[in-house]
Order: C-alpha cells, then sequence, then structure tokens
C-alpha cells in the first residue's frame, strides 16, 4: 500500500541523513516531507475495512469509530480497557495500520488502537486516552503469509469466533459472558444495561458509548506556500490580533471553525496562530502522521506540552510522536450523536409542559411555602431535575485540543501473548492529550 511504501522510504531515506529537522514554527521542507494526513471517508465496503478482511494486500490507513478490529483476534486484552484517572470503560476512537518490518521484522503487520474516556479527556486526564500496539510477523496465525488477487473466501483465521474468543456487543473488545436474555456477550454490566435500554428489541438501535463509524484515509499533507507568503500571512495574523480585529470572523475560517466545533481560535498565542495557518493547507484532517517517528508535533496551543516523555516500558528505548489527532476528529465522531441531542433537546419538554413549568416555577418562587401545593412543588422539582440531568448527558463527551501518540521508535515485541500483562499480545504506548484552547 502507498502508506507502508513511503514509510518505508522514509526510514531508509532518514539512515542515511543527519539532517537537521527544525522546530517550533519555522519551516521545514524535512518535516513537510514527512507528514502525512488522514482523512474520514466514508465507508465503501464494511467487509474491507479495518481487519476485516483476511487480504491484507488493501489495508491502509485505519477506522475511526464503530468497533476495533483485532490484528491479533486470539490474545486480546483479558478485560475491556479502563481510563487510568476514573476507572470507567473507555470508548474507541481510531486504529491506525503502520507497518515497521524495517525496524522490527516482527513488526511486518502492525495497528494502533486508541481509546477515550468520555470523562476525562476534556480535563487532559494523563490516563484518560489510552494507546496499544499490536505487531505480527509476515508468517503468523492468522493471515496468509501471501495475498492473491483471489482472495480465499473461507479463511476465518482472523476472526475471534474461530479462536473462542467473544466480543462485546456494545465496544467489541473482549466479551464476559453472554446475557440470557439478550442472547449476546458483554464485556461489563455498564454495557449489558446500554445495550438494553438503547437497542434490545427496537428497530432503531444507538449506542451512546459508539461513535459514528467511518474509514480513515492517507494522504500527503499538501505542501505550502512560499515562505514570504507565510511569513506575511503569521505577521497579518498577529498585527489583526493587536488591534483588536478576530481573525475568526473572516470567511476563509468558516470550514474550519465548523470542523473544530465549540473550539473557536482566536488568540494571541503564536502556537494557536501558526496552528490555524497550517491547519488550513487540509482543514477538514483528522490525523497526523509522521512515517519515520521525526515529525515535529503541531500544538493547538504553547502551554500543556510534555516535558519528557516515558522510554518503552517493555524494551526501555525512545519513544517519539508517530501520529497525532487533530480536534476535527471529533467533528465526525460525534455526528450521530449531535443529531441525538438536538432530537432530545425537543423531546424534553412538550409547548404545554414549558408553559406548566413557567406558572409553576412562578408559584414556587414569589409564593409563601405554606400556600404552594406540595404536590405542585414535587412536580416543578422532578421536572427540574429532568432537565438538568439531559443536560449533564449532552455535555459528559469526548474532546480534546490536540492528541499526541509517542511510540517505541524500534517498535519492540514479537506479537505473542505476553503472561506477564493482562493486555494480552497488544502492549500500552503513550499519549499525551493537550486541552483545547
Amino acid at each position: 500500500c502507498c502508506f507502508c511504501l513511503k514509510m518505508a522510504l522514509a526510514i531508509a531515506e532518514d539512515k542515511e541523513s543527519n539532517t537537521l529537522v527544525t522546530t517550533g514554527t519555522e519551516s521545514s521542507t524535512a518535516v513537510d516531507d514527512i507528514v502525512q494526513l488522514g482523512f474520514s471517508e466514508p465507508i465503501e465496503d464494511e467487509n474491507y475495512l479495518g481487519h476485516n478482511s483476511a487480504s491484507w494486500e488493501n489495508w491502509d490507513g485505519g477506522q475511526m469509530g464503530g468497533k476495533p478490529s483485532w490484528l491479533n483476534p486470539k490474545h486480546l486484552p483479558k478485560n475491556a480497557l479502563s481510563c487510568k484517572d476514573c476507572n470507567e470503560p473507555m470508548r474507541f476512537i481510531c486504529q491506525l495500520y503502520a507497518p515497521a518490518d524495517q525496524v522490527n521484522t516482527h513488526a511486518y503487520h502492525r495497528t494502533l488502537y486508541v481509546f477515550a474516556c468520555s470523562s476525562c479527556s476534556a480535563n487532559a486526564g494523563e490516563g484518560s486516552i489510552r494507546v496499544l500496539r499490536c505487531n505480527l510477523p509476515q508468517e503468523n496465525d492468522f493471515f496468509p503469509a501471501t495475498c492473491t488477487e483471489t482472495p480465499d473466501l473461507n479463511w476465518n483465521l482472523h476472526q475471534p469466533f474461530t479462536h473462542m474468543v467473544s466480543l462485546c456487543e456494545v465496544c467489541g473488545q473482549r466479551g464476559k459472558g453472554k446475557c440470557p436474555l439478550q442472547k449476546v456477550s458483554f464485556c461489563s454490566r455498564e454495557h449489558q444495561k446500554e445495550y438494553k435500554k438503547y437497542c434490545f428489541g427496537k428497530e432503531d438501535k444507538y449506542l451512546p458509548s459508539v461513535y459514528k463509524k467511518s474509514e480513515l484515509v492517507v494522504d500527503e499533507e499538501p505542501p505550502p506556500t512560499k515562505e514570504k507568503e507565510e511569513a506575511e500571512k503569521r505577521e497579518a495574523l498577529i498585527e489583526a490580533q493587536e488591534e483588536g480585529h478576530d481573525p475568526d470572523e473572516d470567511l476563509e475560517q468558516e470550514d474550519i471553525e465548523e470542523m473544530m466545533g465549540k473550539h473557536k481560535i482566536g488568540s494571541h498565542d503564536p502556537a494557536t496562530i501558526y496552528f490555524k495557518e497550517r491547519v488550513q493547507r487540509a482543514q477538514d484532517q483528522c490525523l497526523r502522521y509522521f512515517t519515520n517517528w521525526k515529525g515535529e508535533e503541531l500544538w493547538i496551543r504553547s502551554d500543556s506540552t510534555p516535558k519528557e516523555i516515558p522510554p518503552c516500558p517493555y524494551c526501555g528505548g525512545e519513544r517519539r510522536c508517530e501520529f497525532q489527532i487533530m480536534p476535527q476528529m471529533l467533528f465526525y465522531l460525534l455526528e450521530d450523536h449531535r443529531k441525538r441531542e438536538q432530537e432530545s433537546k425537543k423531546d424534553i419538554l412538550s409547548v404545554e409542559d414549558k408553559h406548566a413549568l413557567s406558572v409553576a416555577s412562578e408559584i414556587v418562587e414569589y409564593s409563601a411555602p405554606e400556600n404552594v401545593p406540595p404536590a405542585l412543588k414535587d412536580k416543578h422539582d422532578e421536572t427540574v431535575e429532568k432537565i438538568k440531568k439531559s443536560l449533564l448527558e449532552s455535555n459528559n463527551e469526548i474532546d480534546w485540543g490536540v492528541i499526541s501518540v509517542y511510540t517505541c521508535i524500534q517498535s519492540c515485541g514479537e506479537g505473542e501473548l505476553r503472561d506477564d500483562s493482562d493486555l494480552g499480545a497488544y502492549q500500552e504506548e503513550y499519549a499525551w492529550v493537550q486541552p483545547p484552547p
């Protein structure tokens, strides 16, 4: 695939060159050459999304939302991932296929999985984003060593059920047992209840903890404009800020603002200004990938950046930034949630209920307590709590400024089951969450 070939060439060229990669907001050809972008695209064929197909020659890019498709379908983590901050179940964000057999022959196939906590990610909790990595050699127990033009339709070694592994009907992680009523497996009581509430016996199935699924396709970042034009543009932005003009009001920013939702970028922060400038090359980018681990992170703000990246806990080697998840990804992941939220807000109270609540509120507020009928007071309080609960539920959602994922540059591991780990054949990498500006 083109993505894998570019990665191989970038690593090979990097070994032959000692060229310095610049940092900060300076223009750098070296940086530009190695940045690839991920975009959300509608799914053309579900059977070929992620690792649903054993025909790995078609694997490229990855997947956003939905449920993960596992590279190693036999040795999954023993338990569904939970947030390290609050211990609540985590939600699947995306997966990315990124072979690294140039540094480790056991990483001929290699996939990274990202999970987020809906409660803690908005606060940039250190354990609110978790990343798993899985390696497989070319010769493995799950996929054919070579691909042919006519795939074997009977091949099913890449399916978890072949290895007696059941998956949670909600999140797609390892199931703990089958519900006797619903006849499907779940990883936890929380997901069992969620499925029963929103899906069991219903034609319109909707799961709040599952985000809209789409294909993640990768392409090169468009080239920068001339250095002079870039410098003039930055100066104009800074000057506009100093004069009190908000560049976010410019027509050319409308698409970016729509993608980024509530993260309206208007700041004197040089990093924020440069972020907006760089994103304009491809406004709908959801992911930035550095093919040789030497790319420069694109931060949305100057503060809240990592001071030190912990080494790989498995081999002790260095970790570097491999990819970044952009705030634009939220726009696509939460599309179904936005529609549901708008519908639910309409259904919270009818016109008659709103009028009744208004009258009741006046009576409760301006009348002496002894003159307020107890039934009216109870109904008023019940309705107010209903509104509060609905608003709290709609605000309890994933959020971030930028997520930077740092992985072992040796991509260590042989893809085998690790007896000393609850993660099975999967290894955990490091993610840094930068909050919105």
